[in-house]
């Protein structure tokens, strides 16, 4: 017997973003000030129509889930690929140059 799966409750306001993602990479910079490395963390979701990016920024040093060994990231967080996700964004834009949708800030509602 298939059990179904619980409906998320939305009850804060904002853009919610719902689709299937396509990848997940990671990519180190150094910062400006001198102070170390960061590691923006890409998510491609496929939209209806179109596809949407979730970026997030991530400093070693603070988030467990991030582990850099030499000039790349070795561990990041993922997101399942091609499995459903419900992003809440409370931050987005669009990409000039691809016409993007970008998610600067959001979080994670449901994913499985």
């Amino acid at each position: 017997m298939i059990e179904p799966t619980p409906k998320p409750t939305l009850t804060a306001n904002g853009h919610y973003v719902f689709g299937v993602v396509i990848s997940n990479t990671a990519r180190i910079f150094k910062r400006k000030d001198g102070t170390g490395v960061g590691v923006l963390v890409r998510h491609e979701i496929a939209l209806q129509p179109g596809i949407a990016v979730w970026e997030r920024f991530m400093d070693p040093k603070i988030d467990a889930g991030v582990r850099v060994e030499g000039e790349s990231a070795v561990e990041f967080p993922r997101l399942k690929e091609f499995a459903q996700v419900l992003i809440r964004a409370v931050r987005t834009r669009i990409d000039e140059h691809t016409k993007q949708l970008v998610i600067q800030s959001g979080e994670l509602v449901i994913q499985p």
